[in-house]
C-alpha cells in the first residue's frame, strides 16, 4: 500500500517525503481511505510538487474557496484499543464498562431523581470534584474494541458477507461509551453512515450489574430511605435494556423522523435497514457540534436554539407523548450552515400514557399560575404524594415545584443564566429525603432527566426565552386535543379547573 501511495504522489509530480500518521484500513471493497486514526489525521507531506511557487495570496484564496465541512465528533486521543471482556466480572474489573459507567454517577443521579423536580436540578455540585473528574474521564475517553473483536460482532450480526453491504468501514471508532462504539462508513451509493456496534455481553449482564451496583452502594454509603434507591435502579435497568436493543432504537428513530418530518429546525438521520440488527445499528452520518459548544454564538442564535429545544420537549411530552429521554450534549448536534439541530441516540425513548400527562400538565400549570394549593393537590393526583406526608415535607415539595416552574410563571423573557435554581433546590434536599413516603412515579425518572438537560442547556447558553407564553400555548392545545377523550373518560375539567377557566 505504501508503494501505491508513493506512486500516486510521484504521478502528480510530487516526491514522496515524510508520512505522518497511518492509513485507516478499508474494511470492505473500495478505495483506500485516509481519515482520523487514533485521534490524528493521516497526513501526507511532500516537497517539489505543483504547489511550489504559490504565493501567500494564492494560498489564502485557495483556503477560502475550499468547501468547509460540517464539524464532526471524534474519539478522545486518550482512548485506546482494548479487548472487551465477555464476562461480567472481568468487564467490571478491567474495562470500565457498564457497571463502572453507572457506578460513578449513581449517587448524583439517584439523589436528583428523588426530588419532586427530579433531575431538573441540572448540576452535580453536591458531588465531590474528584468524583466528577473521574466520571468525566470515563465519559470522554472510553476504550474501544480491537479490530478482530469488532469484526466478530459484525459477522455474528450481519453475516460473513457483511462487507458487501458497504463500500468501506473505518476500523477505529469516532465515538465510544459504556455500551458500544460508533464507526464511520460509506455505502456504495455514496451515503456516509455511522455504524454503532455493541460490546459483547453487555445486554446479558444488565440485571446482575445493576443489582451488584445497588449492593455496593448500600455497603459503601448510608442511603436515606427517601431516596428509594432500589426503585431508581429498577427504572435504570429497564432503560438500559431498551438501549441495548438496537432494533427497538431503530424503530424509535424512524418514529421520530416521521413526527418531525415537517419541522424546519430539527432533523433525524435515516436508519439504514440493511445495517440494523439487535447489536448493530446503521444511520446516516450527522455533522455539527454539541450544544455546549455553542456558547460563542450570538445571543439571538442561542435564544433561538434553546427556544426550539424547550418547544421540542413540550411537544414530545404533551403532543407526541413519546420522548427521547437522553439529554447528553452529543445527542444534539448544531449545524451552523443549515441552522438545524440533528437529534441522535433514541435508545431510551419511551411513551407516556394520557393519565400521566393529564395530571402532569396540571402540576406545571398550577406552578405557572402561582397556585400552591393546587400544586399540592395535583401532585397527589399524580401519585407523587400520598396525602399523609408531614407539613414540612409538603411545604418543601411545593416550594421545589414552584422554583422549577418559575420559567413558566415569568412574564416576558426568562433569563436562564442568572438563576440559582440548583442551590435553592439543594437547600430543600434534606427535608425531601428524610420525609418522603413513596417513590416518585416511574415515568418521572426519564422525563426529569430530559427536562433537566433542556434546562441545563438553556442555562449554559444563557438563553432569554418567553417560556410562559410557550407553555400556555402548549397547555391550551393539549386540552383542545384531549377534550373528546377526556369527556369519554369522565375526567373532562369543568369550570373552575385550570384549562376551563378563562382567566
Amino acid at each position: 500500500m505504501w508503494l501505491k501511495v508513493g506512486g500516486l504522489l510521484r504521478g502528480t509530480g510530487g516526491q514522496l517525503g515524510q508520512t505522518v500518521g497511518r492509513p485507516c484500513g478499508a474494511l470492505g471493497p473500495g478505495p483506500y481511505h485516509w481519515g482520523p486514526c487514533g485521534g490524528s489525521w493521516a497526513q501526507k507531506f511532500y516537497q517539489g510538487g505543483p504547489g511550489r511557487g504559490l504565493g501567500e495570496e494564492d494560498i489564502r484564496r485557495a483556503r477560502e474557496a475550499r468547501p468547509r465541512k460540517t464539524p464532526r465528533l471524534q474519539l478522545s486521543d486518550r482512548s485506546r484499543e482494548r479487548k472487551v471482556p465477555a464476562s461480567r466480572i472481568s468487564r467490571l474489573a478491567n474495562f470500565g464498562g457498564l457497571a463502572v459507567g453507572l457506578g460513578l454517577g449513581a449517587l448524583a443521579e439517584m439523589a436528583k431523581k428523588s426530588l419532586p423536580g427530579g433531575r431538573l436540578q441540572s448540576d452535580n455540585s453536591f458531588i465531590s470534584p474528584q468524583l466528577q473528574r473521574i466520571f468525566e474521564r470515563v465519559r470522554q475517553s472510553a476504550d474501544f474494541m480491537p479490530r478482530w473483536q469488532m469484526l466478530r460482532v459484525l459477522e455474528e450480526e450481519l453475516g460473513r458477507d457483511w462487507q458487501a453491504k458497504v463500500a468501506f468501514l473505518e476500523e477505529v471508532p469516532f465515538a465510544a461509551a459504556s455500551i458500544g462504539q460508533v464507526h464511520q462508513g460509506l455505502l456504495k451509493d455514496g451515503t456516509e453512515v455511522a455504524v454503532k456496534i455493541q460490546y459483547p455481553g453487555v445486554a446479558q449482564s444488565i440485571q446482575s450489574d445493576v443489582q451488584n451496583l445497588l449492593a455496593v452502594l448500600k455497603m459503601s454509603t448510608a442511603l436515606p430511605a427517601g431516596l428509594f434507591a432500589e426503585q431508581s435502579l429498577q427504572a435504570l435497568q429497564q432503560e438500559l435494556a431498551w438501549e441495548c436493543d438496537y432494533r427497538r432504537e431503530a424503530a424509535c428513530a424512524q418514529n421520530f423522523r416521521q413526527l418531525l418530518a415537517n419541522d424546519p429546525f430539527f432533523r433525524v438521520p435515516a436508519v439504514v435497514k440493511e445495517l440494523c440488527t439487535t447489536r448493530v445499528l446503521g444511520m446516516e452520518l450527522a455533522g455539527g457540534v454539541p450544544l455546549d459548544q455553542c456558547q460563542g454564538l450570538s445571543q439571538d442564535l442561542r435564544n433561538q436554539i434553546c427556544f426550539q429545544l424547550l418547544t421540542l420537549c413540550l411537544r414530545e411530552l404533551f403532543e407526541f407523548r413519546f420522548m427521547q429521554t437522553d439529554p447528553n450534549w452529543a445527542n444534539f448536534l448544531y449545524d451552523a450552515t443549515s441552522h438545524q439541530v440533528t437529534l441522535l441516540d433514541f435508545g431510551a425513548s419511551r411513551e407516556f400514557g394520557t393519565e400521566f400527562t393529564d395530571h402532569y400538565i396540571e402540576v406545571v400549570k398550577a406552578a405557572a399560575d402561582g397556585d400552591r394549593d393546587r400544586v399540592l393537590q395535583k401532585s397527589r393526583d399524580l401519585k407523587f404524594l400520598t396525602g399523609f406526608e408531614t407539613k414540612a415535607f409538603s411545604d418543601a415539595h411545593v416550594e421545589a415545584v414552584m422554583i422549577l416552574g418559575e420559567p413558566f410563571a415569568t412574564q416576558g423573557p426568562y433569563d436562564f443564566g442568572s438563576g440559582e435554581t440548583a442551590r435553592r433546590i439543594q437547600d430543600l434536599i434534606p427535608v425531601l429525603l428524610r420525609h418522603r413516603l413513596r417513590p416518585p412515579p416511574e415515568e418521572t425518572y426519564a422525563l426529569h432527566r430530559k427536562l433537566a438537560g433542556a434546562f441545563l442547556a438553556c442555562a449554559r447558553l444563557q438563553a432569554h426565552i418567553a417560556c410562559r407564553d410557550l407553555f400556555q400555548d402548549t397547555y391550551h392545545r393539549y386540552w383542545a386535543s384531549r377534550q373528546p377523550d377526556a369527556a369519554t373518560a369522565g375526567s373532562l375539567p369543568t369550570k373552575g379547573d385550570s384549562w376551563a377557566d378563562p382567566s
